[in-house]
Formats: structure tokens, sequence, C-alpha cells
């Protein structure tokens, strides 16, 4: 009756074990009660929870019972296990298979026995009581016994079936809450946040964190982590990582695995560095899971245990691999809107500005020097005879040929500056936050001095020339238009004289023609 009041009382077996325990040693005025739960994949036997009269000093035995783990057929509890029946030990100091012998024999116990903890066929753990008196075997209360574990697996089965129902509308609810979340987002990290958040508490998960690949998948970053209350963060640990120092796992990943590692420290000899640095993390066990967009890999989710070895079932893992899924299809989007935005607004040859952030920065530009008082220069630069190269060496080697250009013309100015492909053979550039038309000079001449240098494109040998044109702000225009005009006039006036060189814009231009 007392087993059966304990059970309807709580609401969880883990909530209920210690009590049956306290029960079934007062009723029957045992001293020790001990509750091993069987690992399935393994087949052995830990101990979940132990209990034992106050006035009991069982120190020793305590804390090997604690740490043992036995295997089928090995002491009481393995014997139980193997046999799925009760087993009577009248005295556990003269018994050949009872590997807790010297510490029991130490503090006094002597009379012991064990019943299985039965759900249906299934054997989910043993109960074993001790007692410091030699006891006589009692087939009557090991038969009562077999009846109460079965009554207790019974409980468990249900309890089961109520979580796995509960679990299974979370999980619902959880892949719901994050596939709405990526519908529309303004806030992309927070929403990767949320999501990882919502897999890893659902999965009782430690970590949870999105790797993205960049540089070509040479280098990888940690760029979102969720993390329980009492796991460390990582991820400023975890960032300009080479992926070259992670190749078991690259292999997996480039293969479209999922990579399961129940125990990490059962990784494969190939997988040493992997283990070392799970290992540097106190990681038991994690699930990795590979980021794709259409075509290519560009990083991959992972959730850590820190906790237990093997903590998660087939639901889980489930539930981790439509995370990622949708995690993976909201990167992609994203990468997909930042290729659009970046090709509005950068020549496709070059990876320049095109002219419409070139007119954007210039705006920027001359709002920040009307309130500084600085200075604004405009450059625009004319590749002389561009046009005979395409005609002889074939558009191929023109192409070529402007990317080298717009390589050389990056070392000529300051990281603030702004060079533009604004035409085909057309380079412009921005000069802010100038104090003197000095500062131009200098740059208009490296740049000549750049391009006369001899390119070697493919076997050829080219010489490539330049006419700039140059205007100041507020000394020329005031308009960007105006600027960008008169800078147009002093680079025809640059070729019409002789190529090669620079010229400032003067306001008697105006009169020359193109």
């Amino acid at each position: 009756y007392t087993i059966t009041r304990v059970l309807a009382e709580s609401s969880t077996f883990k909530e209920a074990s210690p009590k049956i325990l306290q029960a079934l040693c007062e009723c029957l005025e045992w001293d020790v009660g001990v509750l091993w739960t069987a690992e399935t994949k393994t087949g052995t036997l830990h101990c979940s929870e132990m209990w034992h009269k106050p006035a009991v000093e069982i120190p020793e035995f305590e804390a090997l019972t604690r740490q043992i783990t036995f295997s089928p057929h090995v002491g009481l509890p393995g014997s139980v296990y193997a046999s799925k029946a009760p087993l009577w030990i009248t005295n556990v100091v003269s018994d050949a298979n009872f590997p807790r012998v010297a510490v029991a024999a130490k503090e006094k116990l002597h009379g012991a026995f064990g019943f299985p903890v039965l759900t249906g066929d299934t054997i989910f753990g043993v109960i074993e009581l001790f007692s410091r008196e030699i006891q006589p075997s009692d087939d009557d209360l090991l038969k009562l016994m077999a009846s109460i574990g079965e009554q207790i697996g019974q409980f468990i089965k249900r309890k089961r079936s109520e979580e796995s129902l509960i679990h299974r509308i979370d999980f619902e609810k959880t892949v719901a809450s994050i596939s709405s979340r990526f519908i529309v987002f303004s806030d992309f990290n927070n929403a990767i946040f949320k999501s990882l958040a919502d897999a890893g508490r659902l999965c009782d998960a430690g970590r949870a964190y999105l790797f993205q690949f960049r540089d070509n998948g040479a280098f990888m970053d940690n760029s979102n982590e969720w993390h329980a209350e009492e796991v460390a963060p990582e991820i400023q640990h975890l960032q300009n990582l080479p992926t070259a120092m992670f190749p078991w796992l690259m292999k997996n990943l480039q293969a479209g695995n999922v990579i399961h590692i129940p125990d990490v420290s059962q990784m494969p000899a190939e997988a040493a560095f992997e283990k070392q640095e799970f290992e540097k993390r106190d990681i038991k066990a994690t699930v990795i899971l590979p980021v794709n967009t259409e075509k290519e890999l560009i990083g991959f989710v992972g959730f850590d245990s820190v906790v237990a070895v093997d903590p998660w079932h087939e639901e889980d893992i489930a539930l981790l691999h439509i995370t990622a899924e949708i995690i993976g299809n909201a990167v992609a989007r994203k990468h997909s809107e930042a290729l659009i935005t970046y090709m509005a607004y950068h020549d496709t040859l070059t990876g320049l500005p095109n002219r419409n952030l070139f007119q954007d920065r210039l705006k920027v530009a001359l709002v920040h020097a009307q309130r500084h008082k600085r200075m604004v220069a405009v450059m625009i630069i004319d590749l002389d005879q561009f046009k005979t190269v395409n005609d002889v060496l074939g558009h191929h080697i023109g192409d070529l040929l402007l990317k080298e250009i717009a390589g050389r013309l990056t070392h000529c100015v300051r990281k603030g500056d702004t060079i533009a492909r604004t035409g085909g053979d057309e380079f412009t550039i921005i000069l802010p936050d100038l104090i003197h038309a000095l500062n131009t000079i200098i740059v208009a001449s490296k740049i000549i001095d750049a391009l006369n240098q001899t390119f070697r494109l493919e076997g050829h040998e080219i010489h490539a020339t330049s006419s700039i044109g140059i205007s100041l702000y507020p000394l020329d225009a005031e308009s960007p238009e105006d600027l960008v005009k008169k800078a147009d006039i002093a680079m025809y006036l640059s070729k019409a004289r002789g190529k090669n060189t620079y010229r400032f814009y003067r306001s008697e231009m105006n009169n020359v023609k193109k």
C-alpha cells in the first residue's frame, strides 16, 4: 500500500525513487536500499539512487556503490539483470560473486536481496536491499518484491508514455516556432539565437551553436551560440579557426554526414585532434549537422552535452536535424540577399564599387567635408588605348588587365578612400577629408607610376598608361554632379595634351571640347 501511495503522489519516477527505497527499508526493517538503472545500449547498470537509515554509517560502501557499474551476471545487480528474477544472498561477505565484499564486511552489511524493475519484457533496472543482519532466504518476500517491481515498472511505462506525448507536442511546437521565426526576420542573429536556444533546451543540450565558413572554406567562425546557465560560453575562443586543423570533421561534413558522437572518449584514432578539442571544453557527447546552400557547404550547427554520454534519442536527433535545415535555409537566404545587395553596388569584374555606390559615398564625403571644413577630391582615370588591347589580344586579356589595374589602384590610396569602376575602361576615385591639394598630387603621381609598370598576363607583356582629371570641393564645385563633370573635363584635357599624365580642373577648361 505504501508503494502504491508513493507512486500515486509522484509526477516522475525520479521523484518517486528515493521515497520507494525509504518505504521498502522502513516497512521491511532493512537498512540500505539501492536503485540500479540499466543503460540499454551498453548493457551496464549504474547507481541512480541510494537511501539508508540515518543511524547507519556506510560512507565507503556508499561511495563505491555510487561509482561502480555492473555488467550482466556480475554481482547481485548484474545477476538479477541477467535472469530478470529476484535473488537472495544470506550473507554477502561469504558470497563469491559480490565485488563490494571488502567494504561490506568492513561496514557490517550482510543480508541482501535484489529484484528486477520490469516494464513489460524489458528490464528498466534493479532494486537491492541490505541488512546488517545475516538474513535467511524468504521466498514469499521475494515473490512480493517481484510483484512490486512489476508495479513500479507499470508506473515507469505510463510516465514514459506521458513524457513521450509531452515531448512530441513540445517537439512540434518548437519546429513550428523555429520555422515561423525565419519567414520574416529583421534581426537575423537574434532569430538564430532563439532557435538554437529552443532546440537546445528541448534536447537538454548544454551548448548549441552555428559555425560559418569563409575564405572559400579555409576558415570558420563560431558566429552564434546559446548555452545553458551552468555552462560556460565558448564563442570568444572559437574564431578564425583554419578548417585544415579539423580533417576528420571536414571530411564528414563535406560528405553530408550527420556526425553523432554519443561518447567523445570513444572517438576514432583519425579524429584525435577533434577529440582533444572536445575534451578541452568538457564535451561528453555531441551532434554536428552540416549547413548547406543548394550548391555548397557553408557551415554547421552543433549541440553539445557536457553532463552525460549518449543523452539523445532518435526524436532529439530528428529535431536537431530539422533545426539545422531551417537555419541553413535562413543563412543561405541571408547570403543571397547580401549577394544581391553587393552586386547592386559593386562591379562584377573587379569587385570595386560601381557608379551607384560611388555616388552614395561622394554625397556622404561632401556632407562630412562641409561640416568639418575639409576638401574632397574627385579623380577620373581613363585608360589610354585600352580598346587596342581588346581588339588585338581579346576581351579575356582585357578583363584580366582591368582586374590587375584595380589591384594596383587599391595600393595607391588610403583605406578610407573610394575607388570605383564607373565605365568600361574608366575608374573614379574619391579622396575625402583632405587638408591640402598636395595630397591629391601625391596620389595621382603614385597612380601614374603604378600603371607604367609592365603587366604580364598569360604570356603577354602589356604597357598601360592613363589620363587623370581632378576636381576639388569646394574650390571647383559644391555638388556631386558638378565635381564629376569638371573632373571629366580635366581628364579629357589631360588625354588631349599627351596622355599618361594628370590635370586639375580650371575654369577656363569649360571652353575645351571633348
